[in-house]
């Protein structure tokens, strides 16, 4: 709006309450209900047992051991792919994002056949080596803390190795080709140069990686690990004692509150920007012969044992399974629930990610209020669907005060809207960044031909944030899919998803029932993977 003396109208009340009504909605009642649960049951009463004790203590350990080597293989891929050239460097450089498609909880189920003692690891080493018998020999236990570290960092990699990878090919280009003209070369260009320059972009992607650590329940549990997410739903389901679950809640928000101090700006999103396409391709240093074998394998090796050696043994469960004739009807069921469900998160987040960047953008002094949406992403996903409990029973009793005898709890919206509270960050983060390409002189230019806040939002910011916005999408269409703790803890009993469905079935010593579950899981999710790796 503009007044007669051509000054900006700074009242744009409309947009603002839409604002105020979405960070009420899905930052607000949220945390108002994770802070009644700890008022009424948990404050006063700070007391913690040995077993929660101990998962403090094995938590701080999970979280260094992944730290240290997520961190490893993701820089020193990133390093290798984008300062060097070697053969199949272009095909490497796509398929290390894969493991990004693969559950924390498949894997630990899978490696766990792998490695047990009748698994076709140990069966062949006791083969080469002549052993009868477990006594005859000793093999690393999968099902151990250790066990864990290397699991995840396999899986999490890519979150440190997508934002090296793209400071080392654009923005540290520069930095990198002035110390080679130097005579910088070799190991010295990556610790004097390289590894500085990535400081910010490996302290992001370690937030991000810590976070799913943290958020994990179904690998953790599996392989023996009592972590604060594993013990915070044994409280709360199998014993009832939902005042010591809120307890360790906060212990594990504390946690949470630490990494982002690491990185404060952190967003899911950020470190997969839109690419800036038609800059001049990088000259890179020719490895050949025997370097270039090395830096291959390199590569290769992360990508083997996190994405293709568990993808292989799904894939042979899943045909032996199927040639029995044991294909479940329930299985399209929970496939086309998944779908469902990513789709409609996946919406829901766009949309409202959309409004609140867009919002953020034409009341400026308020800005400041975005970091708010990203709170649901830091938060785990077992203290997210804590949070929703006193929130549903709100609204049911809401409903009630109104004459209405419908139920909120035990329906498949209550998943969607805390899927919507964990995930809006990515939205609004990609939405922020695609708008703050555009400058704000458009803004100013649009206002002068009279154009109100409506129309400059439907016709000049959401064309200009789309691809953020698709984007977003692709990112929460696969966090969707692979969501374990959220869609276990609050899901209708007659509702199964995908990854429900695996872990029921895998906890129970059922995997093989679970292979073409588990499979499709992995197919959703490396087609939206290799989307966004296309955009990078």
């Amino acid at each position: 709006m503009i007044d007669r003396s051509g000054r900006v109208i700074r009242r744009h009340w409309q947009i603002g309450l839409l604002l105020a009504l979405a960070i009420t909605v899905f930052v607000v009642l949220p945390g108002l209900g994770f802070a009644s649960i700890l008022f009424r049951e948990a404050l006063f009463s700070l007391r913690f047992s040995a077993t929660q004790i101990n998962a403090m203590h094995e938590t701080a350990l999970l979280l260094g051991g992944v730290g240290l080597l997520a961190s490893g293989i993701g820089i020193a891929s990133a390093w290798l792919v984008s300062v060097y050239e070697f053969p199949y460097r272009r095909v490497l450089a796509l398929a290390l994002m894969l493991p990004l498609a693969f559950p924390t909880y498949l894997a630990a189920f899978i490696a766990v056949d792998l490695l047990h003692f009748f698994g076709p690891v140990q069966t062949f080493w006791r083969w080469i080596i002549g052993a009868k018998t477990a006594q005859d020999y000793a093999f690393f236990d999968m099902r151990s803390l250790k066990g864990a570290v290397i699991l995840l960092s396999l899986v999490l990699f890519p979150y440190i190795y997508v934002p090296c990878r793209i400071l080392f090919s654009r923005s540290g280009r520069n930095i990198i080709d002035a110390a080679r003209l130097l005579g910088t070369s070799g190991f010295a260009l990556f610790w004097r140069v390289g590894l500085p320059i990535a400081r910010p972009a490996l302290l992001a992607g370690l937030v991000l990686a810590l976070l799913e650590t943290l958020n994990d329940i179904g690998a953790s549990e599996y392989l023996g690990v009592s972590s604060l997410s594993v013990v915070i739903r044994d409280l709360w389901l199998n014993r009832g004692d939902l005042g010591g679950a809120a307890r360790l809640a906060l212990i594990l928000t504390g946690i949470v509150a630490l990494l982002l101090l690491i990185d404060p700006a952190n967003r899911k999103g950020q470190p997969v920007q839109a690419s800036t396409r038609g800059q001049a391709e990088p000259t890179r240093i020719r490895l050949q012969g025997f370097k270039g074998v090395v830096a291959a394998l390199c590569c290769f090796l992360p990508v083997l044992l996190g994405f293709i050696v568990p993808t292989g043994f799904l894939v042979s469960r899943a045909i032996s399974y199927s040639v029995l004739g044991r294909l479940e009807l329930a299985f399209f069921g929970a496939a086309a629930t998944t779908l469902m469900l990513a789709f409609a998160v996946g919406l829901a987040v766009m949309a409202i990610g959309a409004l609140v960047a867009i919002a953020l953008r034409i009341l400026q002094k308020i800005r400041a209020l975005g970091i708010l949406t990203t709170l649901g992403y830091a938060t785990p996903g077992t203290v997210v669907a804590l949070a929703m409990v006193p929130v549903i029973r709100a609204g049911d009793d809401a409903l009630a005060a109104f004459g209405s005898s419908v139920l909120l709890a035990g329906t498949s919206l209550i998943v969607v809207y805390a899927l919507a509270v964990r995930f809006l960050g990515i939205g609004t983060g990609q939405a922020s960044i695609a708008l703050a390409r555009l400058p704000m002189n458009v803004d100013s230019v649009a206002r002068i031909h009279g154009v109100r806040d409506l129309s400059l939002a439907l016709r000049v910011h959401l064309p200009a944030i789309m691809p953020g916005l698709l984007l977003a999408g692709a990112l929460v269409f696969i966090d969707t899919v692979k969501e374990l703790p959220v869609t276990i803890l609050l899901r209708p009993l007659n509702l199964d998803t995908l990854a429900t469905r695996a872990y029921s079935l895998a906890s129970v010593g059922l995997f093989e029932h679970a292979a073409l579950e588990s499979l499709t899981i992995v197919a959703f999710s490396a087609v939206a993977t290799y989307l966004l790796a296309r955009r990078i």
